[in-house]
């Protein structure tokens, strides 16, 4: 709503063709935007599926758009993620320094980092297990995020919500 590029880019038509099409043909509804500033020595994004901040059925097929303003480097924390993790479904979630997956449920080794550069995009399901490292470097990281889900899509409650992803709500702990 404040720039007319910014709108242009979420609703771009090949854009929402390639969103549309991960949803299994659904009308795609824009529903969040962020910009995602990391500075130098920016403090990581801990581990997280996206769904678990959102109020939709679990088989909602939310998908994230995340679009690099600046390179993303693995100096300056470009977003590492876990391939194939959303067929896991959903995992717990804790607030420890972020609203989180525990880390000791994040095998060493399996993940991997996404660099790219200025104008590239990553596109992944609301479930996918990822986040960034800490800003190492001089250089400083900015994005774009949307996400998207279908048009016609019911929302769920916050205690819908939590008793999915909530671990410390069912007494878990981290």
């Amino acid at each position: 709503d404040f720039d007319p590029r910014l709108h242009e880019l979420a609703f771009d038509a090949e854009l929402l063709k390639i969103v549309s099409q991960l949803m299994a043909g659904a009308d795609p509804e824009l529903f969040q935007d962020m910009a995602l500033l990391k500075p130098p020595g920016g403090s990581e994004k801990p581990w997280h599926q996206d769904m678990a901040y959102f109020n939709v059925p679990i088989e909602t097929p939310v998908i994230g758009v995340w679009i690099a303003l600046e390179s993303a480097t693995v100096e300056n924390g470009a977003l590492r993620v876990r391939p194939g993790s959303h067929h896991l479904g959903p995992q717990e979630h804790f607030k420890r320094r972020d609203w989180q997956i525990c880390d000791s449920q994040i095998p060493r080794g399996h993940d991997v980092a996404i660099p790219l550069q200025a104008g590239g995009a990553l596109i992944w399901h609301g479930l996918l297990q990822h986040g960034s490292p800490a800003n190492l470097s001089s250089a400083r990281r900015r994005a774009l995020q949307f996400h998207y889900r279908p048009s016609m899509t019911q929302l769920t409650t916050i205690e819908e919500r939590m008793a999915i992803y909530g671990g410390e709500v069912r007494g878990a702990e981290c």
